[in-house]
Formats: C-alpha cells, structure tokens, sequence
C-alpha cells in the first residue's frame, strides 16, 4: 500500500510538469487553420507548425470516394401530344427508378453513370394512322379525358416501359463555395451529361441530355437521405411523333420540337470505398529544434565580438588621424586581430567585414610588412578531420576577402590552419572558432 500511494504522488507531479512542458497555439483564418506546438526538453525547445488548408484536401486512390444513389418516384413523359391530356396528373408514372453511380475525383467534383426506367404513358394521333408515321408504343384504346377542341386529332393511348441511360458530371455546389466539411447535414449534388434512351417493351432509340439535382440530407458518414430532382431533353421522334412530320406549317408551329421528361425520386445516397468520411484536409507541418545553450553562447560571443570591433574602429580612427599618415611603418609586433565564424559554417558575418576592413587598412598602410592568418575551430566542435577542415576553408575565407574584395597584397600575407583547439580567450570554446591575423616582424 505504501509504495502505491508514493507511485500515485510521484504520478501526480509528474502530470501537471509534463502540461508546462508542452504549449500549442491554435489561430484560424477563413482560409487555414494554423496549429504551433512547441515542447521543452533537456536539449532544447522543438516548435511544430502544422498549417490545415481548410479548402484544400489529399487525393485518394481509385477505389476511394464511390457513392451510390437509388430512388424510387414518378415522373411525366412530355412528348407531341401529351399536353393535351384533360389533367395533368394523368401523365404521372409510378414507378420511376433511379440509379447512379459516382466516382468523386475531389470534393467538388465527380464523374459517374445514372440509369432510370419508368413507363412511357402519353398520346398519339390516331389520324397519323393514313400517313407514313410510325408511332411508337402504340395501343388501339382511345383516350376520351381531352377537351373536345382537340376531336380532331383522335388521340389515342400510348403505353410502354422505356430506360434512359446516360454518362454525369457532378459538382458539390456546397463544397465548391463553402469547402469540404464531411459533417455538413445538407449537400446539393448538380450534375449534368448524356446519353442514350431506348424502348423496352417497343424498338424505340434516342439520344438524351439529362440534369438535375440530388439534394442530400446526411444521417450518418455514409448514409444521407436523397431527394432527386432531374429532367431531360430526348429526341423528338423517340416516340414516332416528329414535327417535321406535321402536315402543315400551323401544325409544325404548335407541336414540339423536342420531347422531354422530368421527375422526382426520395431515396438513399450511400457512400462506397474505403473512406468513411472521404477527404483528408490537406496539411503541411515543419519542425525547428532551437538549442537554448547554443542561443545564449552566441549572444555573448556576439557582444565580445562587437567589443573587439568597437576597438578595431577606435584604432582605424587613430591611424586616419596620425600625423604620419605617409610614413612606411616597417613592422608592428604587437598587432593581432580576431575573426570570429558560426559553429560549423566558414562563410563571413557581416559584422565581420568590420574588422577586416580595418585589418585591410592596416596592411596596406604597412606594405613592408607581412601577415600571418590561421585558421581555427574548438575540437569539442566534431572530430579533428572534420575541425582540420573547418580551419583550412575558414582562413582561405579570409584571404579571398581581403585580397579579392578589400585589395590587398597576396604578397603580404602568409596562411595556416591548425585544426581543432581549446579554448583560447576567456573559458569560451565560441571564440577558438575563429581566424587570428597578426603581423610578421622582418629580419633588418
């Protein structure tokens, strides 16, 4: 029981120093949602940045994002003579079946083929019976529900089954101006394509455009409630009556000039594949490991660097200022300068191009004097090949400066490098990263 009870303690302290040690910031814009952890360990502080593109999402397979659509409901054949029927209602169909089939390429977008077979219910004219029409779906029973001023075309019944199949493309409308949300409880699904309608229970082709609107209610990740909407426009002698083949120009002027249909189904939408939900939101992410140490190291190796610079500029106002500004100095035995590198780099500072300057100055005001310039790096850096390294590329660094971009004589100088060291100024393994320039005092 005791050494539960010092678990459980040891637990409970444990827990809320883990909370400190982790912080994340969360922002949000109408764009991205940007996510930024940042956790403190022995080493240092890791920063994670996580940015989600809220319209944005990864593409998935060929075997992801299916969805299948199947409804049930009525629908109405508008052909030549269909609007002279004595009620609407006459003309509706029951039952319509539905079926589609979608591979979503995106949110946003899809292709797919649709189906749907319902009966071909309308109207004829029996006085097309002594010309060359070939009316299709045709019966021999006499429809008798028409206004009279329609007697002379004895209209007569026609009765069959019929199918419309066709190739979609499909677009989310909410997806395209709101973005992907797979929690959404409404989505309008457009589509629009062609195909080809064809007689069953008659030899009757076609060619159709079809759109329409599958609105969907969501009950779940796969399954929404669907109530589709959808039209289509056939061709006009699909049912053996064209209005080429009126006989008069008034008839031509009053009959279509192409047959349609539109309906309504309720059904299901359900979703097929490997995803549930469909989409994952596209997401880049970068992590920085930042040293503290190191950070702390170099700042105050910066503010001795800036020192020594503050120095070397007091001693070019100096020597601008000297009297003897003509006058051949043939040897400085005390003069020495440091240039200081970021751990593991050779390439110059900026604020380095200080003291070169200075040391340009000096030399060229010297000429017969000579320079020795040596290459350093602290060996707790890496192994000694690779400070050895560091040392050689760090001196011609400074050569290639002062010759090639400050003028001064390649005669004058003299290079070195000595790999890896201790630590040479102050207890601080930073300052031994460094190229020192001293002058050479001549032999008279």
């Amino acid at each position: 029981m005791k050494k539960l009870f010092i678990l459980i303690s040891a637990a409970c302290m444990i827990i809320p120093m883990a909370g400190f040690a982790q912080e994340v910031k969360r922002t949000e814009d109408d764009k991205t949602i940007t996510v930024v952890e940042e956790t403190k360990t022995d080493a240092g502080r890791v920063v994670t940045t996580t940015v989600i593109d809220k319209k944005a999402v990864f593409t998935n397979g060929f075997s992801y994002n299916w969805e299948m659509m199947l409804g049930l409901g009525t629908q109405v054949y508008l052909g030549e003579n269909d609007y002279r029927v004595g009620h609407w209602y006459e003309t509706l169909t029951f039952p319509s079946i539905d079926l589609y089939i979608t591979k979503w390429a995106s949110p946003v977008f899809g292709v797919g083929i649709g189906a749907n077979f319902s009966q071909f219910k309308g109207l004829y004219q029996g006085r097309h019976e002594d010309t060359n029409f070939t009316t299709r779906f045709k019966t021999d029973e006499a429809y008798t529900g028409a206004d009279s001023k329609w007697d002379y075309y004895q209209l007569t019944k026609q009765r069959g089954y019929y199918g419309n199949v066709f190739a979609l493309a499909h677009v989310d409308v909410c997806a395209l101006f709101g973005g992907y949300n797979p929690s959404r409880i409404y989505t309008l699904d457009a589509y629009a394509g062609g195909g080809v309608v064809f007689g069953i229970t008659d030899k009757a082709w076609g060619a159709s455009f079809n759109a329409g609107l599958a609105n969907k209610f969501r009950v779940s990740d796969r399954l929404s409630i669907l109530l589709n909407l959808r039209g289509a426009l056939l061709s006009d002698d699909f049912d053996g009556e064209s209005s080429l083949k009126e006989p008069n120009q008034e008839h031509y002027d009053n009959n279509f000039k192409i047959d349609g249909l539109v309906g309504a189904t309720l059904g299901l939408a359900w979703k097929l594949g490997k995803e549930k939900s469909g989409w994952r939101n596209a997401t880049r992410s970068s992590t920085v490991y930042y040293n503290d140490a190191i950070y702390a190291d170099r700042d105050r190796w910066k503010d001795a660097a800036d020192a020594l610079a503050g120095e070397n500029q007091a001693l070019r106002d100096s020597l601008a200022n000297s009297k003897k500004e003509k006058e051949v100095v043939k040897d400085t035995p005390d003069l020495w300068f440091h240039i200081n590198f970021i751990i593991d780099r050779w390439d110059i500072l900026k604020r380095e191009y200080i003291n070169l300057q200075s040391v340009a100055d000096v030399i060229k005001s010297t000429p017969n004097t000579k320079y020795l310039l040596v290459g350093y790096a602290d060996k707790q850096t890496s192994y000694p090949a690779h400070n050895l390294f560091l040392s050689e590329n760090r001196v011609k660094a400074v050569y290639n400066v002062l010759v090639n971009e400050l003028g001064v004589n390649p005669d004058q100088l003299v290079t070195d490098y000595k790999g890896g060291v201790d630590y040479m100024f102050f207890n601080e393994k930073e300052f031994s990263r460094c190229v020192m320039i001293s002058s050479i005092k001549e032999a008279e």
